[in-house]
């Protein structure tokens, strides 16, 4: 039976909301699955009402008054009725062009019909205008999904589906077919895991884990407490306290009094260099302070003593190997180093069109720093950026729920505070994100929420199924049903980047990120005889993978 606009599958029989229950009709939707999936979840239907089209999609189906088993061999086995649950989601005129949104719902006894693959392939080319796509329907292998780029990233997009269901595969898609569609991109990307160095061409700066430079001079006051001060302590406030001073004195030594006479202002937030044995010396004068009593005799100060545990922590990290790439900089040395790294990290004049950043290599008592200040440095730029409009800029968070929590972490405070910002007023400022996620409930709600994109994969934990239903409108949230029965790199993509929600197949990038499931079965069969043990102990002693 060949796919036209009169082939009717059933009837509306209950209309509530932006809902409609559809009886199908058994007769013919029998005959129509050998070449169709009327009904199936994700399947779209159209409804006639005056000169338009109702568009729905169908969330689930079910068999009402389901028959007994049928006695004997010959005992005929009737069927109950069919129903769907479809989502009406828009409208399409007879002369085509897909509307958002329905101004005049059907009612009950309303015929229901197929949307035809010519009807398909108007609606999902609303925005073929933008030629960006990264995979096509799951029911229509030869369509594109076209998605409209400003939507895109301009509001956030949320990447979330439990291990191994294709999020890195996803996103690293979507960046190639950024960087191969647009010659001038600035996207940096947040490498958690170190997966994405072998995924992208040449004109990509790769920071690989041993290049990795944060120095400690760009820690902003909260960055600097949440890696030194222990919150549970009882004199952390007396730290805090005078760990802002020490920084603004440390700032302000830097910049010379000359300047500071002209007006120009040093805060402890300011990214200014300093020599980090001035802040020292400026907490250790205030811990060792002797002071005056009335008899004049010499006795420790109100402070004294406040900062041993303070003191050990900072001097611990200075001295850790692990940490030389914030506290033992050898690229970024001076105030004039700074424009070099926002050169680096934001692909300005570097001739390349995007900058990830490998942090596989960065203790994970310190990610969150890292996360915080690459995420305030990127938000900070196009806040001050007088050209911001035209230099529009993407940060890929990978794992995010590890620096961006639900709960509250006083170690990742930072963090937390520069995510939520960008999310919430990065839109103004040309600030894009994708945030990814395996662990959405374990994620800010503030950040998930304000993301209007999203890329739904296979989620197989009911409370992460829960959480993300919970975010999306009431009336999609019976399409959160599919999730646990989606296919690796499928996914369900919502939002007003598509013209309707949609099951998409994700193309399969080439080449990949390093993210596939280890062959166990292979490898414990075919084996190695032996292993270079003395080069991987010098890798993990000297942190560098390049040994």
């Amino acid at each position: 039976m060949s796919a036209s606009s009169d082939i009717e599958i059933g009837q509306v029989v209950e209309v509530n909301g932006e809902r409609a229950l559809v009886e199908l009709t058994v007769d013919t939707t029998v005959e129509l699955a050998k070449d169709y999936f009327p009904g199936q979840p994700g399947s779209h239907i159209k409804i006639a009402v005056r000169d338009r089209s109702v568009i729905g999609i169908v969330s689930s189906i079910k068999m009402e008054n389901p028959p007994l088993p049928a006695v004997g061999q010959d005992a005929p086995r009737t069927l109950g009725r069919r129903v769907a649950d479809c989502i009406l989601i828009g409208s399409m005129g007879v002369n085509g062009g897909f509307i958002r949104g329905v101004a005049i719902y059907p009612t009950v006894g309303q015929r229901v019909k197929m949307v035809t693959p010519d009807e398909m392939k108007t609606i999902f080319s609303e925005f073929n205008e933008y030629d960006f796509s990264f995979g096509h329907p799951s029911h229509a292998e030869d369509q594109r999904a076209y998605i409209n780029v400003d939507h895109f990233f301009g509001q956030h997009i949320a990447v979330v589906g439990s291990t191994g269901c294709g999020k890195s595969c996803t996103v690293v898609s979507i960046l190639q077919e950024a960087i191969r569609k647009y010659p001038d991109t600035h996207i940096v990307v947040l490498d958690l895991h170190g997966e994405y160095s072998t995924a992208f061409p040449e004109d990509v700066t790769r920071i690989e884990a041993d290049q990795v430079e944060l120095p400690y001079w760009l820690l902003s006051f909260e960055e600097f407490q949440d890696l030194t001060v222990d919150q549970s302590e009882f004199s952390a406030k007396n730290q805090m306290t005078v760990l802002r001073d020490a920084l603004v004195r440390a700032r302000e030594g830097t910049v010379g009094s000359d300047r500071l006479r002209k007006g120009e202002r040093v805060t402890a937030d300011s990214p200014v260099f300093f020599d980090l044995d001035d802040l020292l010396d400026t907490i250790r004068n205030w811990n060792i302070q002797m002071v005056p009593n009335a008899d004049g005799a010499m006795v420790p100060g109100p402070l004294y003593g406040e900062f041993d545990k303070f003191l050990i922590r900072l001097d611990s990290k200075v001295s850790d190997p692990r940490f030389k790439f914030m506290f033992g900089p050898t690229q970024y040395t001076s105030n004039d180093s700074f424009t070099q790294l926002l050169r680096d990290f934001l692909s300005i004049g570097t001739g390349t069109r995007m900058a990830c950043i490998d942090l596989s290599g960065v203790p994970s008592d310190a990610v969150g720093v890292v996360a915080a200040v690459v995420s305030r440095l990127v938000f900070e730029f196009n806040l001050w950026n007088p050209e911001r409009e035209r230099f529009p800029i993407l940060l890929v968070l990978e794992e995010a729920h590890n620096y961006v929590p639900s709960r509250n972490d006083f170690r990742l405070q930072a963090a937390k505070a520069a995510i939520e910002r960008i999310t919430k007023e990065g839109r103004k400022y040309g600030v894009g994100t994708i945030i990814v996620s395996q662990r959405p409930k374990e994620l800010s709600e503030t950040v998930l929420s304000q993301c209007n994109s999203f890329i739904a994969m296979r989620l197989t934990n009911p409370d992460d199924q829960a959480y993300v239903r919970k975010l999306v409108p009431d009336a999609l949230s019976g399409l959160m049903d599919m999730l646990p029965s989606l296919r690796t790199g499928e996914a369900l993509i919502l939002g007003d980047c598509v013209a309707l929600p949609t099951r998409v197949m994700i193309d399969c990038p080439q080449p990949k990120p390093m993210s596939s499931d280890v062959e166990f079965a292979k490898w414990w069969k075919e084996g190695v005889q032996d292993m270079d043990v003395d080069r991987i102990v010098r890798r993990w002693r000297g942190r560098r993978k390049d040994l």
